[in-house]
């Protein structure tokens, strides 16, 4: 992903203005109130320990500066919509866990297991207001992520759908993806 991001980097000609770091988002070594801003992209989503990220998230931004997270969301349609395709299928999702942050579950990937949260917005979101930050705006990221296990026209009209959702801003508690964006109280 980091090798992705320094190509966009060059083809947009901005290399001079962005610095890229290979981190454990549960333990930064950046001081306390080092960035303005930081945005956190389908990174959480993977990190079994969310609350550490958070933690480590809400110490490295100043006060008055903003946190943008993109998040999974526990009500989606498409988490419904899965479950109904394995429960006529037969195929239940296996280790899966109900957590205080939402639901969680090990999927197996490339021989490896990687960790998928479903948060619970509300639980994120007062977990945050707790350490001080306050939600700002909230809307859809996708309508529907299942574009992704399919290909030709199937997946373009669901890409299509997800624009169509995100241009009519459609209540993102149904939607797949939430960006957060919160904004950290000033001391």
């Amino acid at each position: 992903m980091l090798e992705q991001a320094r190509c966009r980097v060059r083809v947009a000609n901005v290399s001079d203005r962005v610095e890229f770091h290979q981190k454990d988002l549960t333990q930064l070594d950046f001081p306390d109130s080092s960035f303005r801003y930081a945005f956190s992209w389908g990174v959480i989503i993977h990190i079994r320990e969310a609350e550490k990220a958070l933690d480590e998230l809400v110490r490295i931004v100043e006060p008055g500066g903003k946190l943008a997270l993109y998040l999974t969301n526990k009500t989606a349609a498409d988490h419904k919509i899965e479950s109904l395709m394995r429960f006529v299928r037969r195929k239940p999702l296996t280790d899966f866990h109900s957590l205080p942050f939402g639901d969680g579950i090990w999927y197996d990937m490339n021989n490896h297991k990687l960790w998928l949260w479903r948060f619970d917005a509300q639980t994120i979101v007062n977990y945050l207001a707790d350490k001080g930050l306050v939600l700002k705006h909230r809307r859809i990221g996708e309508l529907s992520e299942i574009q992704r296990r399919l290909q030709g026209l199937p997946r373009h009209l669901l890409l299509r759908l997800n624009n169509l959702a995100y241009s009519l801003n459609i209540p993102p508690y149904i939607a797949a993806t939430s960006l957060f964006v919160f904004e950290k109280k000033r001391r």
